[in-house]
């Protein structure tokens, strides 16, 4: 007899929330490798004005570390949210408070190709994964 698993909800959110972290994880090491590339993209961008060239390359900088923190977390509230059913409403809480600005930040600053893909799917990763968490989970 083939028993069948079925996920639970929290399993599938805490799936999706360290699948986000992956990706975060994933455009950390490329905004690292590729950081010559977003330097000629900031020089390229007609929205930046030549005067803040240089304070858009530091607030990616920034923002870069801000993407290797926002994977380490997630990766560990996506455990604890698939493993122990617990911490949704924290998983919610992190998501609308730090990812998705990190996110939209990343979207909407000038970087080297593909790294705004990731930012956006990385967005659609942390609110379905916030979905899933609050939309399914036990009422009490």
């Amino acid at each position: 007899m083939v028993s069948q698993i079925k996920p639970t909800s929290a399993a599938v959110a805490g799936l999706l929330a360290v699948t986000a972290a992956v990706l975060a994880g994933v455009r950390t090491v490329w905004y690292w490798t590729s950081r010559p590339d977003t330097l000629a993209a900031v020089d390229r961008a007609d929205r930046v004005v030549d005067a803040a060239r240089s304070t858009v390359v530091q607030t990616q900088d920034l923002l870069n570390w801000g993407w290797l923190a926002a994977a380490v977390l997630l990766l560990a509230l996506g455990a604890v949210v698939a493993l122990a059913s617990t911490g949704r409403w924290l998983l919610f809480g992190f998501s609308a408070l730090v990812c998705m600005p990190l996110g939209v930040a990343g979207f909407r600053l000038p970087a080297a190709a593909g790294l705004n893909g990731t930012a956006a799917g990385f967005c659609v990763l942390v609110v379905a994964a916030s979905a899933v968490a609050l939309l399914t989970g036990r009422r009490d």
